[in-house]
């Protein structure tokens, strides 16, 4: 921001109203000694806020224009110095003395927009700030200087005459505090090191806060998934409330239809039953008729087994004679084979003498024909002539005595073939004769195999039909003998568990030495059950220790709590309260689930010390009811022995109340109560066991007779 012009009145040696301006970028002041070129920078040192020690002054009304005393001597200007211009900081007052001074200095800065900043001061050493001709405090007139980057106690605007050679002298150390004074971070330094031992503390704890914030974020997202958790939760459970809520009104609707309609069925089946009873007493009548018929049959069955026991016996002698009947079949079917072949050479042989006899019979026919020709020929040569010549007749008789001669072995083959002729004819109706007999026997032979082979079947069938007659009896017999040791043996199991209910029956005294308080109780809480839905049922029913041997404990620790019942709502518990109130019912204890008081478990107890546990931790329960279970046990620990329970109240001094499995009670104030005498043990659970036993008993041998039943 550029200084445009400077305006004084009665500053040091200017007198009056002066203007000095306008200044350019580079402006130089010049003149000889006394000129008041240093009162130029004092000005411009004094309206921008420096201290009087740094114009050369000891006091600020030294800086107000005086008037001159009257020279007393000549002056020889040449020996003027710098000096003489202290002269004006003399106490001497002198003609014209002014009352107060002023300068002005005005700047423009880069909007062009000048600033006027103007500094008083009177004789009496009070000073006065303007800013563009208004009266402002130092600090707003500071504030405006620093606001254009004029720093007044660094002095970063003015380089005072012999600066610039003690700049060049000064070493690094100097050099550094001229810069911090310069930039005004000197001045900061106390405040400085205050910030940074600040920062320091900040960054630590920043550190640790971030460090903490994310230990915290991760804590809240795990917050939020268990809100989220246990809000899913409660609304499962609400669903399934709801779902079961439905579900049971779903049954009653559909018991009640039900009733209705067994009610409907019983008014039709009650007429129907005197027509039924008839026929029952027929069927009765029937049923007798069909055991007899049934004895008959066993009879029939002992009689036919009698009888296949026989036939296996003939089947067994039949069995030799079916040997035999089998080689006699071979034996006939190795003759049949021979007899076909033996049939069929001599059929072979007859068609050959059959082929040989009709060429015999067409050579003699051939013959025939030529001696009936001859005879024709003779017959009619007769009729020409009826007697031959001596000639002719000895011809014929030459002839033949010729062909008598040159025949003979021809008619010798044909005696043969006439002999062989009659031989195999008589072969051939041999053969003939001897075929049909045997064919006969072969069809004999083939109905006596279709006999045997029948009589086989049938001896196989009735075999076959008696060993399953057998194999299923046998299997009814086994199957009678394993029924029989299975009703044996579920007998013996049913009377084992029945003479151990009937035991724990007698130790429990549940049947019998029940109190009457106890019998009413649980006839009232049933009947609040069925009134009002949101009765749970009492504690002791609602939970259960996860060993036998934590009863007795968990019993002293629920103490008054155990028999108190368990309600969803306050307004509930009320309704309860009224009810038994009205009908005097007795008197009893409700643990509300949304009201319900409950302390924080302390996690630490979890693993206190060996052998001792949260009395939460060892029972079961639903998760709906958890209220009421952190309210009924509390803190409170079981310990297994006595030596636990001293360690963690006594040498531990833990305030808790701490119970040994004897029932044993050391309170948090110190005191020892109890003992296994004077809680009973665990009766409360023993009968709930026994009861539950019982029931499960009595199902099983129920189921039994149900299946000898059947």
């Amino acid at each position: 921001m550029p200084l445009i012009r400077i305006e004084v009145s009665d500053f040091k040696s200017y007198r009056g109203h002066q203007v000095i301006g306008p200044f350019k970028n580079f402006t130089s002041v010049i003149g000889p000694n006394g000129a008041g070129k240093s009162n130029l920078m004092d000005a411009i040192s004094f309206v921008l806020g420096v201290k009087s020690a740094q114009l050369r002054s000891s006091q600020l009304k030294d800086l107000v224009y005086r008037g001159r005393r009257l020279a007393k001597g000549p002056l020889d200007g040449s020996d003027a110095t710098q000096d003489q211009e202290d002269d004006d900081n003399s106490d001497d007052q002198g003609e014209g003395t002014a009352k107060k001074a002023w300068v002005l200095a005005v700047f423009q800065d880069e909007k062009r927009k000048e600033w006027l900043f103007q500094r008083t001061i009177s004789t009496t050493g009070a000073s006065e700030y303007r800013l563009n001709n208004k009266v402002v405090t130092y600090s707003a007139y500071n504030a405006a200087l620093t606001s254009h980057n004029i720093l007044v106690k660094a002095k970063n605007f003015l380089v005072f005459q012999g600066d610039v050679e003690a700049v060049a002298s000064q070493s690094p150390r100097e050099l550094s505090r001229l810069i911090e004074q310069i930039s005004g971070s000197l001045e900061l330094a106390q405040e400085y090191e205050k910030a940074k031992e600040a920062q320091e503390r900040a960054t630590e704890n920043a550190t640790f806060n971030f460090t903490k914030r994310r230990g915290i974020a991760g804590e809240i997202k795990q917050y939020k998934e268990q809100k989220g958790e246990a809000e899913r939760f409660e609304s499962l459970c609400d669903q399934k409330d709801d779902l079961i809520l439905k579900r049971i009104l779903y049954k009653l609707f559909h018991i009640e239809e039900a009733l209705e309609a067994n009610a409907r069925d019983i008014q039709t089946k009650s007429k129907a039953l005197a027509g039924l009873r008839a026929e029952h007493e027929e069927h009765e009548k029937a049923l007798e008729n069909v055991r007899a018929e049934q004895a008959r049959a066993r009879t029939a069955v002992v009689r036919e087994e009698k009888k296949v026991k026989k036939a296996e016996k003939a089947l067994e002698a039949k069995e030799p004679e079916l040997v035999e009947v089998d080689a006699q079949i071979k034996h006939s079917s190795r003759k049949l084979q021979n007899s076909q072949k033996i049939q069929e050479q001599v059929g072979n042989d007859a068609e050959r003498q059959q082929a040989k006899l009709h060429s015999l019979r067409r050579d003699l026919s051939n013959a025939k024909q030529a001696a009936d020709e001859a005879a024709e020929a003779q017959r009619r040569a007769s009729q020409h002539n009826t007697s031959l010549s001596e000639d002719s007749l000895a011809e014929y008789r030459s002839l033949k005595a010729s062909a008598s001669v040159l025949a003979v072995s021809e008619r010798q083959a044909l005696e043969t073939l006439g002999r062989d002729e009659k031989t195999t004819s008589r072969t051939l109706a041999q053969a003939r004769t001897k075929d049909e007999e045997l064919q006969q026997n072969q069809e004999r032979l083939r109905g006596d195999e279709q006999t045997q082979k029948a009589s086989k079947s049938e001896l196989e069938e009735k075999l076959a039909t008696l060993q399953g007659d057998h194999a299923r009896s046998k299997q009814e017999y086994e199957n009678q003998q394993s029924e029989r040791t299975r009703i044996s043996r579920l007998e013996t199991e049913t009377n084992e568990k029945l003479a151990d209910v009937y035991q724990r029956l007698l130790q429990a005294g549940v049947d019998r030495n029940e109190s009457e308080r106890e019998a009413k109780l649980k006839e009232t809480l049933a009947s609040l059950q069925r009134i009002f839905p949101g009765v749970r049922g009492r504690v002791v029913d609602l939970c259960k220790p996860t060993q036998r041997k934590y009863e007795t404990a968990v019993s002293v620790i629920l103490g008054r709590n155990i028999d108190a019942v368990v309600v969803d709502e306050e307004k509930t518990a009320i309704e309860c309260i009224d009810y038994m109130r009205t009908q005097r019912a007795g008197q009893a204890t409700f643990l509300p689930l949304d009201t319900i008081s409950t302390k924080p478990i302390n996690d630490k107890f979890r693993s206190f010390a060996r052998g001792a546990r949260l009395a939460v931790d060892v029972i079961q329960y639903e998760p709906a009811v958890e209220r009421a279970m952190l309210h009924a046990c509390g803190n409170a620990l079981v310990c297994d022995t006595m030596d636990v329970a001293r360690y963690v109240c006594w040498e531990r001094g833990q305030e808790v109340k701490a119970v040994t499995l004897e029932g044993t009670v050391i309170h948090k104030s110190g005191l020892i109560t109890g003992g296994r005498s004077t809680h009973g043990g665990g009766k409360k659970w023993e009968e709930k066991d026994v009861q539950a036993s019982g029931i499960e008993s009595l199902e099983t041998e129920g189921q039994g007779r149900r299946k000898r039943h059947c």
